[in-house]
Order: structure tokens, then C-alpha cells, then sequence
């Protein structure tokens, strides 16, 4: 029997040091628009999404990811994903009422531990009367004017895991496509790419290695916008506005969608990005490319390096762990992952 328990990745909760600037930033590069404080959060949405918030910025002392939210595909999935889960080490609870949906069903993964959370009844975001579009109905509010960059929508999250091929295997239990895996050598797996359904046709979780062992760490959230063109925009709007640029723009030959990576004042790296393949097949098999010779899993034209930078992940591990990481990252293996020479230089 196929089954689909999960609609959208709905929102996914920012930890940062310094909230206030981090919102500004979302606010002036990305263009997110505020929907609620509540407590020490702030609620954000892209302008084209119809939910009440899709990405949360909460106080901490250090940067990070906290709850990662799902609305199901129906009325009775959370319960049928709390009975699944009920008796396992992954089973948090519920929650009878958050900010912006219902009854909320959590959980954790099962190796990186992130935190979880599915619900149906959802908030939608209601513009008022100035900015609603009554030219393009099916849009929650107009085009904003200042810029079409603006990101459009949450597109996904990528979190580091100790234990990658057991999280994509609890992932897979509650209806998650596997549609791509990047490996340094046969067998060792440093990225992979899944969808919550067989309708998506790019992924809305990502998971790569962590060697810290410490868990629950995020490496990056992404926003999505409409035109590749948009994407470079945002990248000359980041310079503009003293944002550096960390990778891209370019493009990864997984899934095919242009990217750019910059990190927001609290320290997090964040993406935007555009275009993709379509893949509907609900029986996909997933298909490795292997990073030697310039990564086309990485980028497309195998002409470019990524920063050692771009291993980091939140929060940053303590002196022990962090020393444990470094040491994994400079095995020969992934030295030549993070240090590889593109393709014909």
C-alpha cells in the first residue's frame, strides 16, 4: 500500500545570539515579513507562503536549529505517526497548541536527534486589505515592491547526522523518498537528499556526516526564489549590504537548482535558491555521484572549491569535539573532499 503522511516542510526554528539583528537581516536581505513576536521569538514567512510562519528566530546563546515542522497530508496523519513512533526512543509527545497550528505530534530522529514536529490544523497568514492581490488570487498578498529577489518560500533544511544511512532509514519509515547521496569514496556517504513525498521534485531534507559527536546540530536553512537571475540579485544585494558570500553562486548537479550560501549576523549559514529537476516517481532509486574529479554532485561544473568553511555546523562542538571533527575532516578521504582541485586545473 503506498503511503504519504507528510504535505510540506511548514517551518523550522533559528537559534541565534544576536535575534534582533539576525531579523533585521532576514527582513533586509532575504525579505521575510514579520507575522508575530511572541516571548523571546520572532515569526517570519516569505511573501508567497500561505502559513503562518515558516521560519522562527529564537534566542539562545548559541546559533542552531530547534523544532522542524510538518504539516501531514491529512486530518489523522499525526495520530497514525504517534502510534508508529509511540513505543520508541524517537516518541517526545504532543503538544496541545503552538503558534501558527494545532495539536502537534514530536519526535526526534533517530541519530541526529533533531526535533520534530507534525501537525494538520495550521493558521493561515491573512494580508491586509493593502496588500492583498486581487489580480492573482491564489497568492497570500502581493509582490512585494521592494525587489523581486524576495525569497518566495521555505525549501529545506540540512542537518548533520553521526549516523546518516540509519536517520535516511527513519526518515523512509514515515513516508520520505531517498532521492540522492554524494560519497568521497564507495560506501562513505558525506551528503544525501530526501523528499517528504512523491510529489516534491526537489528535497526538503538534507543530511550530512557529523564527526563532532554531539547531535541535534543544523548546517543550513534554505529559502527559494523564483528566477535563477534572482539568485545572483540576492548575491549582489548580500555584497551591498556587507553580507560576504560563502559559496556561489552556481549551480549543484543534485537536483539541478542554482544556490548561494551566506551567513546571517548571528553566524548561521543560510541558503537561497532556484530552478531543479522534476521528479515525481514515488519508486526513485537514488543515484550517487562520487566527489573525486570536481564533485558535479556539488557543482554542476566541476569547477569549483568548496571552502573548509563550509563544514561547520551549530552549534560549533567544544574544544574536545571540535578537535574529534577537525581531525575526521582532515582524513585523507574528505581532505581531498574539502580541499579538492576543480576538474581541469
Amino acid at each position: 500500500m503506498s503511503e504519504i503522511l507528510l504535505s510540506q516542510l511548514a517551518h523550522v526554528e533559528l537559534f541565534s545570539p544576536k535575534p534582533e539583528e539576525t531579523v533585521a537581516w532576514m527582513k533586509e536581505i532575504f525579505g521575510l515579513e514579520e507575522t508575530t513576536r511572541e516571548g523571546q521569538s520572532v515569526y517570519l514567512r516569505g511573501w508567497a507562503e500561505w502559513l503562518h510562519s515558516s521560519l522562527i528566530v529564537t534566542e539562545a546563546k548559541e546559533s542552531g536549529i530547534g523544532r522542524i515542522g510538518w504539516r501531514t497530508y491529512g486530518a489523522e496523519d499525526p495520530e497514525t505517526i504517534a502510534k508508529r513512533l509511540q513505543d520508541s526512543e524517537e516518541h517526545v509527545g504532543w503538544v496541545d497548541d503552538w503558534t501558527g497550528h494545532g495539536r502537534t505530534y514530536q519526535y526526534r530522529s533517530a541519530f541526529g536527534r533533531h526535533l520534530h514536529e507534525v501537525f494538520w490544523d495550521v493558521d493561515l497568514y491573512e494580508a491586509p486589505e493593502d496588500k492583498k492581490d486581487h489580480a492573482v488570487p491564489n497568492r497570500p498578498q502581493k509582490i512585494p515592491t521592494n525587489g523581486g529577489s524576495a525569497v518566495r518560500y521555505l525549501d529545506h533544511v540540512t542537518m548533520p547526522s553521526a549516523n546518516m544511512g540509519g536517520d535516511i532509514e527513519f526518515y523512509k519509515k514515515l513516508g520520505a523518498r531517498h532521492t540522492a547521496a554524494t560519497e568521497v569514496e564507495p560506501g562513505f556517504s558525506v551528503f544525501s537528499t530526501l523528499t517528504c513525498n512523491g510529489i516534491r521534485s526537489t528535497h526538503d531534507i538534507a543530511l550530512v556526516p557529523d564527526f563532532s559527536g554531539m547531535t541535534g546540530r543544523g548546517h543550513h536553512i534554505a529559502f527559494r526564489v523564483d528566477q535563477r537571475v534572482d539568485v545572483e540579485r540576492m548575491a549582489e544585494i548580500a555584497v551591498s549590504h556587507g553580507t560576504p558570500i560563502e559559496l556561489g553562486p552556481g549551480v549543484h548537479g543534485i537536483d539541478e537548482i542554482t544556490y548561494l550560501y551566506l551567513r546571517e549576523p548571528g553566524g548561521f549559514r543560510m541558503e537561497v535558491n532556484s530552478g531543479g529537476w522534476v521528479n515525481s516517481m514515488p519508486d526513485w532509486e537514488p543515484k550517487t555521484y562520487q566527489a573525486a574529479g570536481g564533485n558535479p554532485g556539488q557543482s554542476i561544473y566541476r569547477n569549483v572549491t568548496m571552502p573548509e568553511s563550509f563544514y561547520e555546523a551549530w552549534p560549533l562542538p567544544p574544544k574536545e569535539a571540535a578537535e574529534k571533527e577537525q581531525a575526521a575532516v582532515n582524513d585523507e578521504a574528505l581532505g581531498d573532499f574539502f580541499h579538492q582541485t576543480p576538474q581541469g586545473v
